[in-house]
């Protein structure tokens, strides 16, 4: 139910784009948060969740963890405008995320800090021409 929330949010976006992009193509890839390119624990715990492809990430006071995830930019194409990314979880904890492009993919980094957090997918979505 979840994913295909998601799915929808991200035909609305597509639906919603600026006339400017309208020769583009939009592009959307959702990865389980187990599916990390790379982990870096920073003295936090990293256990699978309870749910499959989930991630419980725990934190105590001035720790953080840092999970890199991968998307292969489709058809080698360049990015139109700004991608969209975002991160489904839960708990009590900060998470924030951020985008980066790099080498033909466009990489999501996720920090976790002060808390837990149960998180379950990375999505993004972006044009290209």
């Amino acid at each position: 139910m979840l994913r295909r929330t998601i799915a929808l949010a991200l035909a609305g976006l597509a639906l919603a784009a600026p006339p400017a992009l309208a020769d583009s193509h939009w592009n959307s890839q959702m990865k389980d948060a187990t599916a990390t390119a790379s982990r870096s624990a920073g003295g936090c715990s990293i256990q699978p969740g309870r749910h499959q492809g989930s991630l419980y990430v725990s934190c105590n006071h001035k720790e953080h963890a840092t999970l890199i995830y991968s998307f292969p930019i489709r058809n080698g194409s360049q990015i139109q405008g700004k991608p969209w990314c975002g991160v489904t979880w839960g708990g009590l904890a900060d998470v924030h995320h951020s985008w980066k492009l790099s080498g033909g993919a466009l990489r999501v980094t996720v920090t976790v800090a002060n808390g837990t957090a149960l998180l379950s997918t990375v999505s993004v979505g972006y044009y290209t021409k």
